[in-house]
């Protein structure tokens, strides 16, 4: 495993899931793929995980769901979450926001960004705030 930390990629979109488990993986961090929200939360709380990068649109749950149970489940250490979208209503916006959201990225996705956010919110993780 490696030292840089594990992340959960919540996608449901194949192509999308494998270009950024590749992508974080070429960063040195052990990455895992959950394909729809379901499988998203059962990764998500078993605490395995310091970060997930959640897109917002998936089935069975939707990224919002998916991040006010993480947000229930993890009170005292809550786990850092990214989502991306390519929503970008102000209606999501909001819904993400109000659910406590670490961090909102757009789609298509901004690799420099991203790894920028990923180192971010690991580091705060890793400090415990």
């Amino acid at each position: 495993m490696s030292g840089r930390g594990r992340i959960l990629v919540a996608d449901d979109d194949a192509p999308s899931a494998e270009l950024l488990t590749y992508f974080l993986e070429s960063h040195g961090f052990s990455v895992s793929i959950a394909h729809d929200g379901n499988r998203a939360l059962e990764m998500g709380t078993s605490g395995d995980f310091q970060l997930v990068i959640l897109d917002v649109h998936m089935p069975m749950y939707d990224g919002v769901e998916v991040l006010q149970f993480l947000r229930k489940r993890y009170v005292l250490r809550p786990i850092k979450v990214i989502a991306l979208t390519g929503d970008l209503s102000q209606e999501v916006r909001d819904a993400l926001e109000g659910s406590g959201v670490d961090s909102f990225i757009s789609k298509p996705v901004d690799l420099s960004l991203l790894r920028e956010e990923v180192n971010r919110l690991m580091a705060a993780s890793a400090a415990g705030a």
